[in-house]
């Protein structure tokens, strides 16, 4: 299929604004109206369960999505509209989606109006960029037609770091790889290539980032290339850190990856899943080190997690199908409570060993909020059919997908996605 066949290098896979209180009050009491013609379709919600309360979540942690700026009254009424959704408006919430050729009128737009996915990634190598959207007012029409289309208001990606991952170079032609912005010696130079390459996507109607990378480059020749900052943990985090705040600073959410990191894989994980056998006291020195600065300053509104294999961290899961890595690592150890969203799934690291739709569960149970990977209506509903039965078996919780929609709804109200 085209989209397990796309380049051969690996992807996917600040601060917030200070939302002015009263301004933050006046909006949430109007977003429940966002879900007002849902109350003819029948509630799937499971008998017997409840969402998880603001109280049993960090309210005051400075990182991911719960900051300071956020008042208990803020996280009661973004429960107030979770409460009002449907399971698969919940469930839908959970992917983002891909799609493939130009043409809205088929797939993407059923996904969006039909499945209620929670947002889709734009992708030159899947032809979406052709003609006529190889102009930028025709990809922001675009775009505009999915949010008019949307339920709630839609997650728009693209995973733009710069040379050999450039989604912009229809638009923009070549533009520096994270090597170059370090090459420089100013973190500044990153900075101004993440506000600016923020700018031109909010031209496009695009308002998330999967980038930038933080993998530490420890290994020659790299498999990861030059998309790397550098081999010193801070080196890595203070320029991507400077890329993440033009991002971030000018509407775009970023997107830190790929947790835990593949600065030291020796093979494509797109053939295969990659193995790092560093010690935990290594990994925590080297590959972890970068999302531990950052998660403390940067406050990334995102974390792409990634099929690699991490002995010291679980010796039988890929790191992003792992509770011991995203549950454990990232957000227990490393204090991480927002949006995890996953590397495609459809990578031969995972789909050698797992359907899509069994990855996605066992993603979900593991701690990401949200999974990449299907592309087609078909793989949507096979998502969510198999979520309902983990739901139905008990092996996954409505308290669980309450905990990731209340992280997506709480960054599309950060970055403005959802509109005062």
């Amino acid at each position: 299929m085209q989209i397990l066949h796309r380049q051969q290098i690996m992807r996917k896979p600040a601060h917030y604004f200070i939302v002015i209180l009263c301004s933050m009050v006046l909006f949430l009491s109007g977003c429940s109206g966002l879900l007002s013609d849902t109350s003819s379709t029948p509630n799937q919600t499971i008998a017997g369960t409840t969402p998880t309360l603001p109280s049993e979540q960090p309210k005051t942690d400075n990182h991911g999505i719960h900051t300071e700026a956020l008042t208990r009254a803020q996280l009661e009424k973004v429960q107030h509209i979770i409460a009002g959704m449907t399971l698969d408006q919940k469930l839908g919430q959970l992917i983002i989606v891909e799609y493939l050729g130009n043409n809205y009128q088929g797939g993407l737009q059923y996904m969006i109006s039909q499945q209620f996915v929670g947002g889709y990634v734009y992708q030159e190598s899947n032809s979406n960029f052709d003609p006529p959207y190889n102009v930028a007012s025709q990809v922001d029409a675009l775009s505009q037609q999915a949010m008019h289309d949307a339920k709630i208001p839609l997650m728009i990606a693209t995973d733009q770091e710069g040379g050999l991952v450039n989604r912009l170079s229809r638009f923009h032609g070549y533009l520096p790889s994270a090597a170059d912005m370090a090459t420089s010696g100013k973190p500044a130079v990153a900075f101004t290539q993440g506000s600016q390459s923020a700018k031109w996507m909010v031209e496009l109607g695009i308002n998330t980032d999967l980038a930038p990378v933080v993998d530490v480059h420890t290994v020659d020749p790299p498999v990861m290339s030059t998309r790397m900052f550098g081999s010193d943990p801070k080196t890595v985090a203070s320029y991507a850190g400077a890329f993440l705040s033009g991002l971030q600073n000018n509407g775009v959410a970023g997107c830190l990856k790929h947790f835990p990191g593949l600065g030291a894989i020796t093979s494509d994980p797109h053939t295969g899943l990659p193995t790092v056998n560093r010690s935990l006291a290594d990994l925590n020195a080297i590959d972890l080190a970068p999302y531990k600065l950052m998660i403390q300053s940067d406050q990334p509104a995102m974390i792409m997690s990634t099929d690699v294999l991490m002995p010291a961290i679980d010796p039988t899961l890929p790191a992003e199908l792992s509770p011991k890595a995203i549950n454990g690592t990232l957000r227990k150890q490393l204090g991480y409570d927002g949006v995890v969203i996953t590397d495609g799934l459809y990578m031969h690291g995972i789909s050698d060993r797992w359907s899509l739709s069994q990855a996605a569960v066992l993603s979900i149970i593991a701690g990401n909020d949200m999974i990449e990977g299907p592309y087609t209506p078909d793989l949507v509903a096979n998502v969510v059919t198999a979520l309902k039965q983990a739901l139905q078996q008990g092996t996954l919780t409505m308290n669980r997908v309450d905990q990731s929609v209340e992280r997506i709804l709480l960054l599309k109200i950060h970055f403005g996605i959802i509109k005062l």
